[in-house]
């Protein structure tokens, strides 16, 4: 992997500043406003679909932009891929590598091992989407392959401080956001706009459901875990998911201070005067920081404001959290507050007492939002405003403003007319110093010779001849500082020539457009081999395209339609998510094969001891027994868990399953023997993927959004090239579809009794309710209103070779396990015997949708969700 350092000119005692780049004009914005490095999407397998996005030859020519003005390129390729897909986004990989990309992002594990092994030369950063958060993370994606890990927003600084400790030489860069949206959920945990409208975050099409209006609903559990007797709480906002955006400007100097490698701002579905805005301001306070001056700009901070903002927050990293983070009275943009209504004059307008120092022109875009919050006006000021006093003067046609109205400009002149002034001048921030060296002599060819230092160190040189053979002025001929004059011209070419050393033989004479031509081919030679300096070698790129085909045509054979070796396989075993000593006992009782236990009790001592209490039983019913790790696990968690692991080892636990990258390595550098499986969290799209995590990792849980085709290629593939690895699906349970730090119920239910004895939810504008709960570690879990009902499908999974039926019973209850687990022994027990009538499935799924939570659905089972070229699904 090529490992660059900085380019020349810049500061290295700066991180990275990063920039977003959705657009051309965008990437323009981002130069010159000062970006180290853009960040881009293409039109297939980016986190952006929505995004304006580039093509293929659009990337070429940004990245040539970028690279000609010191700006390096970063390109997304961070979302999941499926079994089919792997080709096509292996043969874009290695285009993106010809094209001299300094590094791309990456979600999927399975396209990482394989970028990993057969394009060695490209560098790979872990996207946010793949949920790092610990050091336990980055140490495993070092281990991967990963050059950077953009960390997940959550990730706190005392935690960034800890992966900063690993010497540097044994870790990745570390890349943080520090301004622009914030996910309610974990990035690449949310399932939400998935489940809802088969549109996922996880293929770049999420459609924002988490900006949407929400009812919060309590009630108590019935015997089936389902929410009765509900009632609305009474909730100051109704945006209950939506989060403020990020800015982490006033605590920069502290973020500094902890020798991060990069900076990042979000913002590709933004427009370029944003990108200006927010580029800029970063730009100059690092400029600052690194110079020692005063740094802190209220100018710039409302400059921010006033290009789009939801209400600012510092962010998990800076320890905001609550309310102070969630932005749930308005989803959308706030723009720049400018005061509060004092009066509404009778010949019209407004006056308000201003609370920045920003005096708003004809053509500024106004927001007034009424004191209640619930009535908003919003319209174009006609002239300009005025100050009288201590107040400022709106004119404005609209009528019935109340005191005590929020004022807020939403649109701005003056940031349209700063972005122009930025690009103008941002044109010329980045030149490259040039000597020159030109030989003029009577009857001998013009020639001259320039260099340059080379992008990644060296030197650069070129040189040329021309046609022209000077002959005998007749007349004075050119001065030396005509000549040097002429030849210092760079005009917009990202150049700058220093110096000039002039040979003259006799009194040639010259014409300037000689002259022009001699310093445009020098200039165009350099760009040339400029631009070279940021390609692989040829020899590695053609060697990486020699892997790339005997990949495309060898390592992925056909898919093979029923059971080609004729081998009659297992039955599946049947497992059950419990979370109480009774869900287990029932789940027991009923016949189940295996337990996969989280226990919910708060203590860590009540914990330990629900463990080996849930073992012990286990064990003497001959049931297998695994502990199960929260979603997200966090430092707090990390520190209990693994220091418990030899006494539990000892106790007879021995295995455990993960839901993050790097867990397993650390569980067993603390307790090897342990044996260590992998949950949903682990966004099993491809064979690939899992045989990325193998070993230490054997068993694992299939991705839910992968329909029944797509999981049947995985499995097939994989019984070729790993048949070891053994694989479970989610059969029944309503999907875990975000995981978030907000504290959603502690936060708005004030009265909230002891855990377990009520049932909340919160319910959208169609009438779904998806049920919440906060886990012990205070952390939410959105489920999914509807829930998945594959007890008709066994026969299929059974076929294709499903090793484990997964029924999620957390939370339900012991009736609901005892009756669910039944309903699944039926149903293998019927494969088993063979030859069960229609009827009897349908007798099942009739069984579980009696007792279900918001009905039942089959999920992505038949249809899959929609991502890169695919306006639906399969």
């Amino acid at each position: 992997m090529r490992h660059r350092g900085s380019l020349p000119g810049a500061k290295r005692e700066c991180p990275e500043l990063l920039a977003p780049a959705g657009s051309k004009e965008a990437l323009q914005a981002a130069v010159a406003a000062g970006a180290d490095a853009v960040y881009l999407g293409g039109r297939k397998f980016g986190a952006r679909h929505f995004a304006a996005n580039f093509s293929e030859g659009e990337i070429r020519e940004a990245v040539e932009y970028a690279h000609l003005h010191g700006v390096r390129v970063y390109v997304t390729v961070n979302t999941l891929i499926q079994d089919g897909e792997l080709k096509d986004a292996l043969g874009y990989l290695l285009s993106l590598y010809g094209m001299g990309v300094d590094a791309v992002l990456l979600q999927d594990p399975g396209l990482l091992a394989l970028a990993r092994e057969v394009i060695p030369g490209l560098d790979l950063h872990a996207s946010t989407q793949c949920t790092i958060s610990t050091r336990e993370g980055v140490e495993w994606a070092w281990k991967a392959g990963f050059s950077r890990v953009v960390l997940a927003r959550e990730t706190p600084l005392s935690e960034v401080e800890r992966i900063i400790a690993i010497p540097r030489d044994k870790r990745p860069g570390i890349e943080i956001f520090v301004h622009g949206a914030l996910c309610y959920s974990y990035s690449g945990q949310c399932l939400l706009s998935s489940v809802i409208g088969g549109r996922s975050g996880n293929r770049g099409m999420c459609a924002q459901p988490c900006r949407k209006p929400y009812t919060l609903l309590r009630g108590v559990p019935d015997p089936w875990g389902r929410l009765k007797d509900a009632s609305m709480v009474p909730c100051p906002a109704r945006y209950l998911l939506s989060t403020r955006d990020l800015c982490c400007y006033d605590g920069l100097d502290e973020i500094v201070a902890r020798r991060v490698e990069a900076l990042k701002i979000e913002g590709r579905m933004r427009s370029p005067e944003y990108v200006a805005a927010v580029v800029g301001a970063y730009r100059r306070a690092l400029d600052a920081l690194a110079n020692g001056e005063d740094w802190h700009s209220q100018d710039d901070v409302e400059e921010m404001a006033g290009a789009f903002n939801r209400g600012f927050t510092k962010g998990y990293l800076l320890g905001e959290g609550g309310p102070s983070l969630m932005g749930r009275d308005q989803p959308d943009n706030r723009g720049l507050f400018l005061g509060t209504v004092v009066a509404a004059p009778r010949g019209g307008g407004v006056l308000i007492r201003p609370s920045s120092q920003y005096l708003p022109v004809s053509g500024d875009g106004i927001l007034v939002v009424g004191p209640s919050g619930e009535s908003k006006t919003g319209y174009s000021l006609h002239r300009d405003a005025e100050r009288r006093g201590d107040l400022l003067f709106l004119p404005a046609q609209v009528t019935g403003v109340k005191p005590g109205s929020v004022v807020s400009v939403t649109r701005s002149r003056h940031l349209r007319g700063r972005l122009k002034e930025t690009v103008h001048a941002g044109a010329t921030r980045f030149r490259v110093p040039v000597v020159m060296q030109v030989r003029i002599a009577e009857g001998a060819p013009l020639e001259g010779t320039a260099t340059c230092p080379g992008p990644w160190g060296g030197r650069i040189e070129v040189s040329r001849v021309t046609g022209f053979i000077p002959t005998p002025a007749k007349t004075a001929g050119l001065s030396h500082e005509a000549v040097s004059r002429q030849l210092r011209k760079t005009g917009a070419a990202p150049f700058r020539v220093d110096k000039v050393d002039i040979d003259r033989d006799g009194n040639p004479f010259v014409p300037l457009g000689e002259l022009n031509r001699l310093r445009r081919e020098l200039l165009a030679g350099l760009k040339e081999a400029w631009l070279g300096g940021f390609l692989p070698e040829k020899t590695d790129f053609e060697k990486a395209g020699m892997r790339v085909r005997k990949f495309l045509e060898a390592d992925i054979p056909g898919i093979p339609h029923g059971n080609a070796r004729g081998h009659k396989k297992p039955l599946p075993v049947l497992t059950l998510y419990c979370a109480t000593p009774r869900e287990l006992q029932s789940a027991c009782s009923a016949g189940c094969d295996a337990i996969c236990y989280e226990p919910s009790v708060g203590s860590w001592e009540g914990y330990f001891r629900d463990l080996c209490t849930g073992f012990r039983y286990c064990s003497e019913r001959n049931v297998s027994y695994t502990w199960k790790w929260p979603r997200i696990t966090g430092r707090s968690f990390l520190q209990e868990a693994l220091l418990m692991l030899p006494d539990l080892f000892g106790a007879g636990v021995r295995r455990i399953m993960v839901e993050e990258a790097g867990m397993a390595e650390a569980i067993l550098s603390r307790e090897p023997r342990m044996e260590v499986t992998g949950g949903q969290g682990l966004n099993i799209y491809n064979a690939c993927a899992a045989q990325a995590f193998h070993p230490p990792i054997s068993l694992f849980t299939l991705s839910p959004e992968l329909s029944s085709s797509q999981a049947a290629t995985l499995l097939a593939l994989s019984a070729r090239t790993k048949p070891q690895i053994r694989y479970e699906i989610i059969c029944q349970g309503n999907l875990d579809a975000i995981v978030s730090e907000d504290r959603l119920l502690s936060t708005l239910v004030v009265d909230r009794p002891i855990l377990g004895s009520e049932a909340f939810g919160i319910r959208d504008e169609t009438g779904r309710t998806f049920p919440v709960y906060e886990d012990r570690l205070g952390r939410t879990h959105v489920l999914n209103a509807v829930e998945t009902t594959l007890v008709d499908r066994i026969p299929q999974l059974s076929a294709m070779g499903v090793h484990s039926l997964v029924v999620d019973a957390r939370g339900r209850g012991e009736h609901y396990v005892a009756v669910m687990a039944a309903l699944y022994r039926e149903g293998i027990g019927a494969v088993r015997s063979g030859n069960a009538p229609r009827s009897f499935w349908q007798h099942l799924v009739d069984r579980a949708r009696a007792i279900s939570r918001g009905g039942i659905t089959a999920g992505h089972f038949d249809r899959g969700v929609a991502g890169y070229g695919d306006p639906g699904a399969e």
